[in-house]
């Protein structure tokens, strides 16, 4: 599901294909675009479960508004499009744009939420006003262009101009507020403990219902979290989103089986709930008990496709530890359970919560930000941002709660000035200090300065007090990561050479 709650999309980019446009093999415009605000609102500012969607087949006017579009719109919590000269111009465009304005228009709550609109004008051209859609009525605009005078056209913001992220800000903020105002109120003290265990509890024939049910109060009483009920009828997609979110949150998935298939999956006849949970699971890694009973002999089951399944389960190949086919008495797999709960306890336990890397940025320098981000991801490192706020003081307390959890702190520096940098340095050295007045554990190690490659290089820092180590990545002489400039930073250990 989507971050906003009751759709399947939070976002729906409605642009004119020509617009998506690189030079010499580059990504297109649009392509940037949507990349730009998946780094800033799921990774700058937190919302992990964000979801964008758009159609990247090409399309000219012989191309049939077809259903995968209208879902694709009814389903979205939020519509943004991207205006220009091809827009305006293309009769598919201004479908997609009708088709949100009048489905939206007419459900609860309406294209309104708290003062903001749901459609999001943004102007890759100058249009001037007179020429827009009636649904940009009441709404301003963004601008993503060049042009210096009403009277100008201008061109699209180029994505190497540093003017391309700071008017980016502004649509950035407007999503994320209205976005948040969409969200149900948190609900009070709902939290679990931290010693809690989340255990994935998949869908199961009616036969077996009873043994669930004996099976999720046994846990519960042992203080586990059982995450179920995926509640069918649902669709494919629908239901996918649904497992993958309660799979990320728990730390096992328990699938009971036995030669019934289970129900189907009302878009998808060729599977069932059961199977595709399970299958969802074992793609995702988290560890697995799949219980059959003792006296079901798979060869006997008479559905084939349910044969076929339960044989993949026993034979398929399985990593130690975290796959295991079970056939026993049902008592017997309740205490199999318990025994499991204790262990993952018990793991949590001896297990470091901290964060490997947390990397904070100024707007000026995120991209340089994402780009180490993504490089020290692919190298397996644990890594984080700081979630900026619209509001800098909100962003001060997240960077001051984010230090006391973390080792490796990396600022990255190019066009940001020195006071910044030396104010985030003063925030962690007040944290440092605090824990040691309060004899917690001094988790932060280390302070990384990443000088970008449009970083003059002239930080001029201020004499600090010597309370924790604080080094210099110099990798201004090229526009990628150069390896050797993060080899400090990975350490000894670095995974590509273990």
């Amino acid at each position: 599901m989507a971050h906003a709650p009751g759709y399947q999309h939070d976002i729906f980019i409605s642009y004119a294909h020509n617009d998506n446009y690189g030079i010499a093999g580059a990504p297109g415009w649009v392509d940037v675009f949507q990349e730009g605000l998946d780094n800033w609102l799921r990774k700058r500012r937190g919302l992990r479960d964000l979801r964008v969607w758009r159609d990247k087949r090409r399309m000219d006017g012989s191309t049939l508004f077809d259903d995968a579009i209208q879902e694709a719109i009814d389903s979205s919590a939020i519509f943004l499009a991207l205006t220009s000269r091809n827009y305006l111009q293309s009769a598919y465009c201004q479908k997609e744009l009708r088709r949100f304005e009048q489905f939206h228009g007419r459900q609860a709550g309406g294209l309104q939420v708290a003062d903001s609109t749901r459609i999001f004008n943004i102007l890759l051209n100058n249009i001037p006003r007179q020429k827009w859609p009636a649904a940009f009525r009441g709404t301003t605009g963004f601008p993503m262009h060049d042009a210096r005078s009403a009277e100008e056209l201008g061109d699209f913001i180029s994505p190497g101009d540093h003017a391309f992220e700071k008017q980016m800000r502004p649509i950035i903020d407007a999503l994320e507020k209205l976005l948040a105002n969409m969200a149900p109120p948190p609900a009070v003290e709902t939290q679990a403990p931290s010693d809690t265990i989340s255990i994935f509890m998949a869908d199961v024939p009616e036969a077996l219902q009873d043994f669930k049910d004996r099976l999720i109060a046994e846990a519960e009483y042992h203080e586990a979290r059982i995450l179920t009920d995926i509640p069918p009828p649902m669709k494919a997609a629908e239901h996918e989103d649904a497992v993958r979110q309660a799979l990320a949150e728990s730390r096992l998935a328990i699938h009971l089986l036995n030669a019934w298939p289970g129900r189907k999956l009302p878009d998808r006849k060729d599977t069932t709930f059961p199977r595709d949970q399970h299958e969802l699971a074992f793609r995702q890694s988290i560890p697995q008990l799949v219980w059959i009973p003792t006296d079901l002999d798979i060869a006997d089951v008479e559905n084939e496709a349910q044969r076929q399944f339960l044989e993949s389960c026993d034979t398929r190949p399985r990593a130690p530890g975290q796959y295991e086919f079970v056939r026993c008495l049902q008592s017997e797999f309740v205490h199999l359970v318990v025994e499991r709960i204790a262990g993952l306890r018990e793991e949590g336990r001896d297990a470091s919560p901290t964060l490997s890397y947390l990397i904070d940025t100024h707007q000026k320098d995120q991209r340089y930000a994402f780009r180490l981000a993504d490089y020290l991801l692919d190298k397996g490192a644990q890594v984080d941002f700081n979630h900026e706020s619209s509001d800098p003081m909100v962003s001060l307390v997240k960077f001051e709660k984010s230090i006391h959890q973390v080792k490796n702190l990396i600022l990255v520096c190019g066009q940001v000035g020195t006071a910044w940098l030396v104010g985030r340095i003063k925030k962690a050295i007040k944290v440092i200090t605090e824990q040691f007045g309060s004899e917690d554990q001094l988790l932060l190690e280390n302070i990384w300065l990443f000088l970008a490659p449009n970083s003059s290089g002239q930080l001029n820092l201020p004499a600090l007090p010597p309370l924790i180590n604080i080094n210099i990545l110099d990798n201004r002489c090229c526009e990628k990561i150069d390896p050797q400039v993060t080899a400090p930073l990975l350490g000894p250990e670095e995974p590509d050479e273990r």
